[in-house]
């Protein structure tokens, strides 16, 4: 039984819990996700119309990725439906349902 004046016991967390919340607070499973969904997009529509994609984020099963200009965007809109198939074989539990392109903008 514990007395008012006893120390409190130190709350004891497995090494898989530790593991995991500091891979959420680093962003390290968002930079895998990113690599994944690259490599999906990679391997429906080739790796020189991938190398002009750069992938955003996933927002309720839709998945923005830009692109370096209006012509990539047009070949990618066209290959739309090949590259959620290809993103739902290779990335099942990512639920895609839509993807949404945009022009790259740098300032």
């Amino acid at each position: 039984m514990n007395r008012p004046s006893d120390p409190p016991k130190p709350r004891v967390q497995s090494i898989g819990s530790l593991v995991g919340q500091l891979i959420s607070r680093r962003g390290y499973a968002q930079i895998a996700a990113t690599d994944r969904f690259h490599e999906a997009i990679a391997a429906a529509v080739g790796k020189d119309l991938a190398a002009e994609v750069t992938v955003g984020k996933l927002n309720r099963g839709v998945l923005k990725v830009f692109a370096k200009d209006s012509v990539t965007i047009q070949e990618l809109t066209f290959q739309k439906r090949s590259i959620i198939k290809q993103i739902g074989k290779q990335v099942p539990d990512a639920k895609i349902s839509d993807i949404r392109f945009a022009v790259l903008t740098r300032s």
